[in-house]
């Protein structure tokens, strides 16, 4: 019998990781299999616009401005009971809309990204109201109770210990993968892109000093983007620094205004196509802790400089990933600055980081999970 050619891949827009994760699986299985179409969709989209808004200040603005209300409901969605109002709620956010796509569409296989389309998704196979295999994709270092629904064909996780919690709240170990978070496939490579040409204002002189790779978020540190930037230009030690990611043009502009001054060359920048052009000749990476973007940076073996985590997730994520050795942390500007001092100045420190990151990375799950996911198509 010939298997569908149709995936559906459900993720959100914000937070970026999540579709960031998306977009990696889809380039796997299409290079696996060129014949099959790939849906990537943003969940959202089936929610209605007030749901959508509530989600929103749930996982981005709440976070931020309220990190004690945040941790409470973080601690309370992590232990709601499966009869709940509020989980039934949450299992059949936009299922009616999705429903319909999926009649429409008919995917052989469905896979999640983020928790609320896993949650709907499951909800619709106990139902009986759909039979395709779900696959859920863990897209953190951490396990959130979230993730586990009853109905889910797989899970794939980034971690050992991960995996072991999941089995002991029942999951079987056959419905388990450990092929670490799918980051996108060409980052494994090199692209052999010197610092001249990605920055072809830097100073010649300038071309053998440390880079030092700043991934900003949409949090902007928490606020704390322009007092990092003033940080780097005025270090005393001799560097290039990069920030990314950095959203607004009214921002870019202000802090380009900000750091001219600097004793180092510092540029702010969008978001980069040439992100692994950078990975690849920087000394450190100075980010938050999103699951996606410290994947991003094991994969080049590069030391990681966590700063002002968001709450929850990314607080477990950054416990992890300092307890394996390959991230130090910071939660203030004198601590960034001791921990950058730190990575430049002790050479057998950045060897030992380099060297955590090298046993932690996964640079080929995008393509472990393509392969084990065509098997799974109905």
């Amino acid at each position: 019998m010939r298997k569908g050619r149709r995936v559906a891949i459900l993720a959100v827009r914000f937070g970026n990781g999540h579709w960031q994760a998306a977009q990696a699986l889809k380039t796997a299985l299409e290079e696996a299999d060129p014949t099959i179409v790939v849906d990537v969709r943003n969940y959202l989209t089936f929610v209605g616009h007030l749901f959508e808004l509530l989600t929103r200040v749930i996982y981005h603005d709440l976070m931020i401005r309220f990190p004690g209300i945040y941790r409470v409901f973080f601690s309370f969605t992590n232990n709601l009971h499966s009869g709940s109002f509020l989980q039934r709620l949450i299992n059949s956010c936009g299922s009616r809309n999705f429903l319909r796509y999926l009649k429409k569409t008919a995917p052989c296989l469905i896979i999640s990204t983020f928790p609320i389309p896993s949650a709907v998704t499951a909800e619709l196979k106990r139902k009986g109201l759909i039979s395709c295999p779900l696959v859920t994709v863990i897209t953190d270092y951490t396990l959130h109770r979230q993730w586990i629904q009853p109905g889910t064909d797989l899970y794939i996780v980034a971690t050992r210990e991960m995996a072991e919690e999941l089995e002991r709240y029942g999951v079987s170990p056959q419905s388990l993968a450990v092929l670490g978070i799918p980051v996108a496939p060409g980052l494994k490579g090199r692209t052999g892109k010197g610092i001249g040409r990605l920055l072809p204002a830097l100073p010649a002189e300038c071309y053998d000093f440390p880079l030092v790779l700043v991934i900003n978020g949409a949090t902007n540190f928490r606020g704390e983007l322009p007092a990092l930037c003033r940080m780097l230009a005025d270090f005393p030690i001799s560097l290039v620094a990069v920030v990314l990611a950095v959203g607004r043009p009214s921002l870019r502009v202000r802090l380009r205004r900000m750091v001219g001054k600097g004793r180092n060359p510092v540029f702010i920048m969008g978001y980069s196509r040439e992100l692994p052009s950078f990975l690849e000749l920087a000394t450190c990476v100075i980010s938050k802790a999103g699951g996606m973007t410290v994947s991003e940076a094991l994969v080049k073996e590069l030391p990681l400089i966590i700063y002002r985590p968001l709450p929850c997730q990314e607080e477990k994520n950054r416990d992890y990933l300092v307890s394996s050795g390959a991230a130090l942390t910071a939660e203030d500007l004198v601590e960034l600055e001791e921990c950058l001092r730190e990575v430049l100045l002790r050479p057998h420190l950045c060897s030992r980081m380099r060297a955590a990151a090298r046993r932690l990375r996964r640079p080929d799950a995008a393509r472990e999970a393509a392969r084990l996911l065509l098997a799974y198509r109905k």
